[in-house]
């Protein structure tokens, strides 16, 4: 007699709820490998595998010449900036004694934004040998992988003078000491001196791009126009294709992509000394010079740009900025000329420049009554509506003129 078949075997509690809620049953995964280097030849990478004291990694290298050309810039010209220039950018003078081939250009791809969990999966670094260019990406080809990627990156960092990064301050450095310490490892390069591009960049040029994303300012600073690049909210799952199939060319296009991060930043650093320099645009050199503290530099260039065309905002910035600088030179007289001329200018809508005609008037002329009469007449334009007062307490606010203007009154009725 034949035995009755075996009774089917319970649906798994999945399956069940799946059932339940009308879900297709998922299909069976792909077998995963548990290190890319069990089925998969990363020689597609062009790279190399090594020892460091933290375990294997896999770096991959290239070399450019310094003539190579990153858009309009040529690379040697971060050779020869003057770093004493880019210091002043910084408010580090550290960094104004760190030799040009020492900067160590440093910029990662990461598993995501932030959070214990982010992962840097991929750190490119550059720097000078000699006149070539050595840029090293450092690739996790798995996360058992991520001593060696940490170990091969801290002998690079070791080795360098200074740091070069766009946003670095606030994402890179930040991941990545964090990966360090939960590696049970010391990282030291936050005592390095670090010029971050994306801030002295948005400061230079804050009126002349809509975004300072990187990939914008290379194009309005470098001519540098990406073909056939990987976006940046691809990386991470071109990274994780990687990991779940073992198959390389999934992370090539983002290893390109980070390669044209790394060169973005020689080239702008090399644009932004030029700036410093006072090459291209007198506005631009001239916010430079201010920030790094180099008031009279700081004057001449704001000049210059006076005599070329400026929309209104610029040239209203202009003017005040020479003011300020004058007044911070103790040339008062010069900055009363410019805040003067700041009041010519059509609807300038501004308080500023009377209650600091006011205070020359009153301290350098001696005249309370001449410095009563620019009080009076920035409370006229505000009641009329043609002047913004300042924020409530400040001395441009309507209290605050009143305060001044009822000084004023007393001090003129003493001397009369």
């Amino acid at each position: 007699m034949f035995e009755p078949p075996p009774p089917a075997a319970a649906p798994a509690l999945r399956d069940r709820l799946r059932a339940a809620l009308h879900q297709p049953a998922r299909k069976d995964s792909l077998p995963r490998a548990e290190s890319v280097t069990e089925l998969t030849d990363l020689s597609a990478l062009g790279g190399r595998w090594f020892q460091s004291q933290d375990g294997p990694g896999y770096v991959v290298e290239s070399v450019y010449e310094a003539g190579h050309a990153h858009g309009s810039v040529v690379l040697h010209r971060a050779l020869s900036l003057n770093p004493v220039r880019l210091a002043g950018q910084t408010r580090d003078d550290r960094l104004g004694a760190v030799n040009p081939a020492d900067f160590l250009y440093v910029d990662t791809e990461t598993t995501g934004l932030g959070g214990a969990g982010a992962m840097v999966f991929l750190a490119g670094v550059a720097r000078f040998d000699g006149s070539l260019l050595r840029l090293r990406q450092y690739v996790l080809p798995g996360p058992q992988f991520e001593g060696g990627l940490l170990g091969g990156l801290a002998g690079e960092l070791a080795g360098a003078g200074a740091l070069v990064s766009y946003n670095g301050k606030s994402f890179d450095l930040p991941l990545l000491e964090s990966r360090y310490i939960l590696s049970r490892q010391r990282p030291t390069f936050r005592q390095l001196p670090h010029l971050d591009l994306l801030h002295p960049n948005r400061r230079i040029f804050k009126d002349t791009m809509e975004s300072h994303r990187l990939t914008r300012v290379e194009l309005e600073l470098l001519e540098f126009e990406r073909e056939a690049d990987c976006p940046s909210h691809e990386v991470p799952e071109r990274y994780f294709r990687f990991q779940r199939s073992s198959d390389p060319t999934h992370i090539l296009p983002v290893l390109r992509h980070n390669a044209w991060d790394v060169l973005s930043l020689v080239a702008l650093a090399a644009h932004l000394a030029g700036v410093c320099d006072g090459a291209g645009e007198p506005l631009q050199a001239a916010r430079a010079a201010e920030y790094a503290g180099h008031h009279a530099e700081a004057i001449a260039h704001y000049e210059r740009a006076l005599d070329g065309p400026l929309p209104r905002g610029a040239r209203l910035e202009v003017l005040e900025h020479l003011a300020r600088l004058a007044r911070k030179l103790d040339r008062h007289d010069d900055a009363a000329a410019w805040w003067s001329r700041l009041i010519a200018e059509p609807r300038s809508r501004r308080v500023l420049p009377y209650v600091e005609l006011a205070k020359y008037a009153e301290h350098h002329q001696k005249s309370p009554a001449r410095a009563l009469a620019f009080v009076d007449e920035a409370l006229a334009l505000v009641q009329r509506g043609l002047a913004r007062p300042g924020p409530a307490g400040g001395e441009l606010s309507i209290e605050g003129l009143l305060k001044r203007r009822q000084r004023l009154v007393r001090r003129k009725s003493i001397d009369a």
